[in-house]
């Protein structure tokens, strides 16, 4: 997925604001469960630069940080509720090309 879309890396972060940052991590494989189970897969290099950027931008300097991920971290006990992700509008326009957005 990284050469599909020109990333050299699965994760990013970007200044949005004085001293708030969006950190976004990604899968590094794809999943091998029989049935999708949305899940990412955080490596140890990607764990590693995340603890990296946390250090570099310390709450008691006043950093906001906002981590997101397009799903559940595996191992994070948190789960994707599968009916509202293949039901929900924006899930499939944003799995669509730029064509189809609008239909």
């Amino acid at each position: 997925w990284m050469e599909t879309f020109g990333k050299e890396t699965p994760y990013f972060c970007t200044e949005i604001s004085d001293k708030v940052l969006c950190v976004g991590l990604s899968t590094v494989r794809f999943r091998d469960a029989t049935y999708s189970s949305h899940e990412v897969f955080v490596d140890d290099n990607q764990i590693a630069w995340f603890e990296e950027t946390l250090k570099k931008h310390p709450a008691n300097d006043g950093w906001k940080i906002l981590v997101y991920t397009h799903a559940p971290i595996m191992g994070s006990g948190l789960r994707v509720l599968q009916g509202v992700h293949v039901k929900n509008g924006c899930a499939w326009i944003n799995h669509t090309d730029e064509k189809t957005r609008g239909k």
